[in-house]
């Protein structure tokens, strides 16, 4: 008796492109040569007055490299409940001419770690927030290609980038403020509770990022739940965003929530709405 097998050329073609793949992976996934510190910066400057600060760069590899500084726009990044101004996005002032480097090219041997100076010079007429960012490339000298990679192989060299935020806000010229427009109630039938939406607009002429606590208390005044309000990304003037603040397990029943949240070391605001929870089927 004779035993057919079935042909497995598909699983042969299936192994061939996935190893085809990690290796194509492996080739153009590479990790970061240098730490950047800081990664972010916030001034409040004075209009008409030059600043000076600097980078460390630290070079945590085993291999040399160049680092190349040069600044660059900001690039907004909004969370899925960012609401610009009158929907659109609206572009604050640039700031990146006012930052200069003496030196933009920088070269690290294995473990180095150099400081790596700037200046600010803020225009006498510069009067709201500004900003830009500052942008550092790893350059590695590439390996000499072989005869064999030439024909067999494709390689992609990714360059890491550091991309580093600058605000800088006019002293005595800026404002904080922003105000919590609602928060809305929605069920939550997988927690078997609710979602507090909080609307929260930035009124001021700076940039804040909002967190805090909100604070859930049944229909006799007593603390049931004490929620943290995750700090957001950065909410320009003008914009407002919702925060969702998950509340689980919640029993039917009337209840008050308070929303405290921090726009700043000094300021804070609150807001209180009432609700009635029915069950996770209204």
């Amino acid at each position: 008796m004779i035993k057919v097998t079935k042909p497995q050329s598909h699983k042969v073609i299936s192994l061939i492109l996935l190893f085809s793949v990690c290796c194509f992976l492996s080739s153009i996934l590479t990790a970061y040569a240098v730490d950047i510190e800081p990664m972010r910066l916030e001034y409040s400057l004075k209009a008409g007055k030059t600043y000076s600060g600097s980078f460390t760069i630290n070079n945590s590899s085993n291999f040399a490299v160049d680092v190349l500084a040069d600044t660059g726009e900001y690039r907004y990044i909004f969370s899925e409940g960012m609401i610009p101004p009158d929907g659109k996005i609206g572009k604050l002032p640039s700031c990146r001419k006012w930052l200069q480097f003496e030196k933009t090219e920088f070269s690290l041997y294995p473990g180095q770690s150099i400081e790596v100076p700037f200046t600010i010079k803020v225009p006498g007429d510069a009067a709201q927030e500004h900003l830009c960012a500052v942008i550092f490339d790893e350059k590695i000298t590439p390996d000499k290609t072989t005869d064999e990679q030439k024909t067999g192989n494709v390689q992609v060299r990714v360059i890491p980038r550091f991309s580093v935020p600058v605000y800088i806000s006019i002293e005595d010229k800026g404002r904080i403020s922003a105000e919590i427009k609602e928060i809305s109630v929605m069920p939550e039938p997988q927690t078997k509770g609710v979602t507090l939406n909080i609307t929260l607009k930035n009124t001021g002429t700076s940039h804040i990022r909002p967190y805090g606590t909100l604070v859930v208390l049944n229909q006799n005044g007593d603390v049931i739940k004490n929620l943290p309000i995750g700090k957001s990304l950065p909410l320009f003037p003008g914009y407002q965003v919702t925060i969702p603040v998950i509340c689980p397990k919640l029993p039917i029943g009337n209840y008050s929530a308070v929303a405290t949240v921090e726009i700043s070391k000094d300021a804070i605001i609150q807001k209180k709405a009432s609700f009635a929870f029915k069950g996770i089927e209204w």
